[in-house]
């Protein structure tokens, strides 16, 4: 039986993109001050209800965190660039994992207005021994995640890079382990080719599948709400 998903989380290895992996966009981070990343001209597009965003870089102000900017690609061929502004390198530690949430959610309901049903992340809020620990930083993905996907109006794929083959294992070891916390059930069963977590918030219920195939990803399909 095939099941319809939602939401797809893949996690796979930063030097992939452009030669596998070959999302509509890509999310970076950045710094409130935009430190982080080459310098660049923004498109400020008028049309993008990031006003608040696009002022602060016009009037050389910090942004606001738990925000982010849009760069489009140069050709038709080349993925946007969404500027995840979850960093402040003034405090310490310079990230929180709300500021990752939110800038997540609003990249992701930006991008489906878009059309762009795939995109790939750095890990965010997570940089050089500073901000988050892989631990926070897999949580702010994970409760992203359960936000969005009752909010989705089609199916959406998110692609996490890492660096290397033990910050998969790792990521994907604290993915389940956080799932299997907030089962509905004490166990797991097996549909077909892939595990089954259910998890329930408030009345509805989601079914997370485990990806076969794929680096220790997984798919949410929506059941039925109600008790």
């Amino acid at each position: 039986m095939t099941h319809r998903w939602w939401f797809r989380f893949d996690l796979d290895l930063g030097g992939s993109l452009g030669r596998r992996t070959h999302p509509n966009a890509v999310i970076v981070q950045e710094d409130r001050n935009l430190v982080m990343g080459p310098q660049a001209t923004l498109d400020l597009d008028a049309a993008d209800d990031l006003d608040a965003a696009y002022l602060a870089v016009l009037d050389h102000r910090p942004l606001p965190l738990g925000g982010y900017l849009v760069r489009r690609g140069r050709e038709d061929s080349r993925p946007w660039t969404y500027l995840a502004v979850v960093h402040d390198f003034e405090l310490t530690p310079s990230c929180r994992p709300g500021d990752v949430r939110r800038s997540l959610c609003g990249v992701v309901r930006d991008a489906q207005r878009r059309g762009l049903g795939f995109v790939a992340a750095e890990p965010l809020g997570h940089w050089h021994g500073r901000g988050l620990s892989f631990e926070e930083m897999t949580e702010a993905f994970h409760d992203s995640i359960l936000e969005l996907s009752p909010q989705l109006d089609e199916p959406f794929r998110l692609t996490l890079m890492l660096d290397d083959l033990d910050a998969v294992e790792q990521v994907s070891n604290l993915l389940r382990s956080r799932l299997l916390r907030r089962a509905s059930r004490s166990f797991r069963t097996v549909d077909g080719d892939a595990a089954v977590v259910e998890v329930r918030d408030g009345v509805a219920k989601y079914h997370f599948r485990f990806v076969p195939g794929t680096l220790s990803g997984y798919m949410v399909t929506r059941a039925r709400s109600g008790a």
